[in-house]
């Protein structure tokens, strides 16, 4: 028989999610939302076990330990700002303009902690945490608290702590309050706003602006396609195959969205290209930017594609920019911009033959 013991009970829930996944694109939601519940998942400062993934929330357990105040503050700290910092990298470094990824920086997250006796349901090699406490947690997902960034502690879960301790951390600011369920009846906690702890998180790191050259290689084309379009196909790697001919298989370096520092390999009939998302220099523009990592007769060479709307057509006007090596750049000059701008008309070639 399965032994029934005291146990914690935490869970980790994104704030903001059900309206961030109805009103933006579902599938780069779900990108998003998993990286983040990973970054909340490895700042666990207490080694907790992970029950499951709740869609939006990770449900954590340690069985027959409980944990003491001082540490579930300093676990919530620590998931905020993991949270918040992730989500301000990838602010800095996305490069899609979908709804989900521009939504993204106002989701937030609150961590509620509750105690009680569980048993652990076995299933094949899998064990789950089992029991009336699992209810009451899920239960105060749904609360009256006037905040949206929160660490909850239950009354059970204070019960088996001193209330306050001589070194809580200046940011804490204590509430009492209790909540109402018609087969519960009144859960009492205490709850301490997690928004001062923004002061703590890390400033932006800004890109460095990549190459721009006064001269490039130019080509253009009017396309009959939204540049909202184009963008979403030129930013997905896993298409390239089906659009560039010159292309004929992509090997991926990472699963994550594409953004700023994402690397991918692009099979060529006769070469392989190693190539790398870098930011965009003009943020007024609607523009994706590659570099080529393995030119060999260039130090630096990257593609910038730039759309500009016009009705429901796009001017699409690719820009190749380089730098030479020093000595040989003179030589070979002439024979980069042609082959640069070979490469950049079977480019456009390829986007207006694409059948969307």
């Amino acid at each position: 028989m399965p032994e029934v013991k005291p146990s914690l009970l935490v869970i980790a829930d994104i704030s903001g999610f059900t309206r961030f996944v109805n009103e933006t694109e579902i599938s780069h939601s779900r990108h998003i939302v998993a990286e983040l519940l990973e970054s909340v998942i490895a700042a666990d400062s207490l080694h907790l076990t992970v029950a499951e993934i709740e869609g939006d929330a990770v449900l954590f357990y340690r069985y027959g330990r409980m944990a003491s105040r001082a540490a579930l503050l300093q676990l919530a700290e620590s998931f905020f700002l993991a949270f918040h910092n992730h989500l301000s990298r990838y602010r800095e470094s996305r490069v899609c303009r979908c709804g989900a990824c521009a939504t993204a920086e106002n989701l937030t997250i609150k961590v509620i902690a509750h105690a009680g006796p569980i048993e652990l349901l076995k299933v094949r090699r899998f064990r789950k945490p089992f029991g009336i406490e699992l209810i009451r947690l899920h239960r105060l997902l749904k609360n009256s608290i006037p905040h949206q960034e929160y660490l909850m502690l239950t009354s059970e879960f204070n019960a088996y702590n001193e209330f306050k301790s001589t070194c809580d951390p200046t940011w804490l600011d204590t509430f009492h309050d209790h909540s109402y369920y018609e087969d519960l009846g009144n859960l009492a906690y205490t709850f301490h706003p997690l928004s001062p702890l923004r002061s703590k998180l890390q400033p932006p790191k800004h890109l460095n602006k990549p190459l721009v050259m006064a001269d490039p290689v130019v080509r253009e084309k009017l396309l009959n396609h939204t540049a909202e379009k184009l963008h979403k196909l030129l930013i997905n790697i896993s298409l390239l195959p089906d659009w560039d001919q010159e292309v004929k298989k992509v090997l991926s370096i990472t699963e994550q969205l594409n953004r700023v520092g994402t690397r991918h390999v692009c099979v060529l009939d006769s070469h392989n290209l190693k190539i790398e998302t870098v930011s965009n220099p003009w943020p007024d523009k609607i523009v994706y930017a590659q570099q080529i990592r393995n030119a060999k007769v260039v130090r630096k060479m990257l593609y910038y594609i730039i759309l500009e709307s016009r009705g429901n057509d796009t001017h699409i006007r690719v820009e190749v920019h380089y730098s030479h090596f020093p000595l040989i750049g003179g030589w070979i000059n002439n024979w980069v911009r042609k082959k640069a701008g070979l490469h950049a008309e079977n480019m456009l070639r390829s986007l207006k033959a694409y059948n969307f």
